[in-house]
């Protein structure tokens, strides 16, 4: 009884954003110990709850920005240390948290990218959201490792978030379509545009979004193929489709992205 007091001791002293970094650094020594010896014994229970604590380490920010990225970044370290005992758990703490940021980062560097992303993909539910849903940023966190790549599963999930009630997935999700890469002459392509298209001329999207939306048709060179009347009017300023039907800003106007 008075171990698992001590142990409730160091993880409340591991989680507190508040207390001295010397006191976060010590506890974070005895959860390695406990990772370390667990493994040595083959107690793969012991080991998996270790690890958890560890992995919730990420789900807190410490005041002292600096201390906190130099912590995690250890904790980051030594888990990737474990190599492929270490996993099974980080995939399980993805499955069930919502701040995955570093737990992605660590299964980036524990298996190959094909099946990081392929496993990511599981984990991206298509079910709407309520507002300041948390399952927002997990999208989004898991959205940002798919740039560059070619997954029909994730476009098609992707597709169901243009019209989510919470903006900041919408743009995340433009965003992935700006970077998608699409093969030549991909059957998608036409569907994708067209669910853009249908967003921009919506009149309860906003301008923030629809530049958005812009910066996709011209990232991606898309032509203009209809309505183009009714877009060039709703166009924001320094905007404007050219005579080959392709979407151009001239270079006064600011386009709202974050690459």
């Amino acid at each position: 009884m008075l171990k698992n007091f001590f142990l409730g001791l160091k993880r409340s002293a591991f989680m507190n954003k508040y207390s001295p970094s010397e006191s976060r650094e010590s506890a974070f020594e005895y959860f390695k110990d406990k990772v370390q010896k667990a493994l040595k014994d083959n107690n793969k229970e012991l080991f998996s709850e270790m690890l958890a604590i560890l992995l919730n380490r990420f789900t807190i920010a410490a005041q002292n920005s600096i201390k906190d990225a130099e912590e995690k970044s250890a904790v980051k370290a030594f888990i990737i240390s474990l190599g492929a005992d270490a996993i099974a758990p980080v995939k399980e703490f993805i499955s069930k948290s919502h701040i995955v940021a570093y737990p992605i980062d660590i299964l980036f560097a524990l298996i190959d990218k094909k099946e990081a992303l392929d496993y990511l993909d599981s984990m991206l539910t298509v079910d709407d959201t309520l507002f300041d849903d948390p399952v927002v940023e997990k999208r989004i966190e898991i959205l940002k490792h798919f740039a560059g790549e070619t997954h029909p599963s994730v476009l098609s999930k992707v597709s169901t978030y243009f019209n989510d009630s919470d903006d900041r997935l919408v743009i995340a999700s433009i965003r992935f379509v700006r970077d998608y890469a699409f093969f030549d002459k991909d059957p998608d392509v036409e569907k994708v545009q067209d669910m853009m298209m249908t967003r921009f001329l919506d009149p309860e999207t906003s301008m923030r979004i629809k530049i958005e939306l812009l910066n996709v048709f011209m990232d991606q060179e898309w032509k203009v193929q209809s309505n183009k009347k009714q877009i060039e009017e709703l166009l924001p300023e320094g905007y404007f489709i050219n005579a080959q039907g392709y979407i151009r800003v001239i270079n006064t106007a600011v386009k709202a992205r974050e690459d």
